[in-house]
């Protein structure tokens, strides 16, 4: 049996009678969409730009050889440094960690999950639908943007502070594989990052052929911050729907941290040059929406922050490349829609107090 496309409209199969999760044959059909290598059918497309323009750009790249090396050498250090999940043995991973980890996730418990694929401007990305048969309907959406060494399919871990946050929320997610990345074809791009968020938001938005989801909570980590950020400045926030962000121990600007991290003269600049910043700064400050940021600090337990004394390195982002650390030390700008919490977790630790997220999100959900 073949692996198929969604057929009806997202919001047609995820509660009532013909929700995915309530078919007879529903573990052994998930468990055939695990499984599967490659990504599977297109079941939803978002465009920005039309066939013709991606065609003549290809061309243009192949006649001006500059471009082509550009391009090239732009992936080849997203492939290294900036999204190291595109070549797995970076970090260390077995090449199929991300189709190990579908192998493995359980189907049988309240977890419920529905794979599928998202097109847009000539790439697809493999992406997935998670929740529990109480919550399908209810309206409530987290997106997720993976740090740059993330995969979707590490939180089908039971114990998992993304899951964890879903209970707490009484929510259900859409995560998904950037460009490169698991079973997402191509090779690592920034803006191709930035395009496959918004083609997951915009999925959530659509009451047409998508989600129609009443109210969507963002989750970034670390350069997922970046991305969201760089999203969200392009595009504008549907009336109806209720929003809030979380920005979890990310950066003032990519650049900033690269060279933060590695005292290399014109390092940031190089960023830069090479296509591969993320403004997170300026990307907050525009924000039209609450959100709640969060950063290593020498805290207990978390707090909420009102100045940045606290903030220190969380082992990966330096203290002057903190989000955090800018937005609190800018006495301009206000902070009325803006929660800084200060947390004890370092950059890639579990968040261990999951209620105390949910409570803020709560609240920014009603501002």
């Amino acid at each position: 049996m073949s692996v198929q496309a969604i057929a009806l409209p997202f919001k047609g199969i995820l509660s009532g009678d013909r929700a995915f999760h309530s078919h007879t044959a529903y573990q052994s059909g998930v468990r055939q969409e695990l499984t599967h290598p490659t990504h599977l059918p297109v079941s939803y497309t978002f465009d920005t730009e039309s066939k013709i323009v991606r065609v003549v750009k290809r061309v243009f790249s192949i006649i001006f050889f500059p471009i082509l090396i550009y391009q090239a050498l732009h992936a080849l250090l997203g492939k290294i440094f900036f999204l190291p999940a595109s070549t797995p043995s970076v970090m260390g991973y077995d090449p199929n960690h991300a189709a190990k980890c579908r192998f493995a996730a359980s189907v049988t418990g309240d977890w419920k999950y529905k794979r599928f694929t998202v097109a847009f401007d000539g790439h697809k990305i493999d992406a997935l639908v998670m929740g529990k048969t109480a919550t399908f309907g209810n309206g409530r959406w987290v997106l997720a943007a993976n740090g740059n060494g993330g995969f979707y399919e590490d939180k089908f871990r039971e114990r998992h502070d993304f899951k964890d946050l879903l209970t707490a929320l009484n929510g259900n997610a859409v995560v998904f594989n950037y460009v490169g990345v698991g079973a997402s074809p191509g090779f690592p791009n920034r803006d191709s990052m930035v395009k496959a968020y918004r083609a997951m938001l915009n999925l959530l938005e659509d009451k047409e052929r998508g989600i129609g989801a009443r109210e969507i909570i963002g989750w970034g980590h670390s350069i997922g911050g970046g991305v969201q950020g760089a999203a969200l400045s392009g595009h504008t926030l549907k009336e109806g729907i209720k929003y809030a962000f979380i920005n979890s121990r990310s950066f003032t600007s990519l650049s900033k941290t690269a060279r933060g991290i590695i005292k290399i003269p014109g390092l940031g600049a190089l960023v830069r040059l090479i296509g591969w910043d993320f403004d997170a700064l300026s990307s907050s400050k525009k924000l039209k929406a609450p959100e709640i940021i969060l950063q290593t600090a020498r805290v207990e337990a978390w707090e909420e922050l009102t100045d940045s004394k606290k903030i220190v390195h969380d082992e990966v982002i330096p203290v002057s490349a903190s989000l955090a650390k800018a937005l609190l030390d800018d006495k301009k700008m206000s902070r009325e829609s803006k929660v800084i919490i200060g947390i004890p977790e370092t950059h890639n630790e579990s968040l261990q107090n999951i209620p105390f997220l949910a409570k803020k999100v709560e609240e920014a959900l009603k501002l």
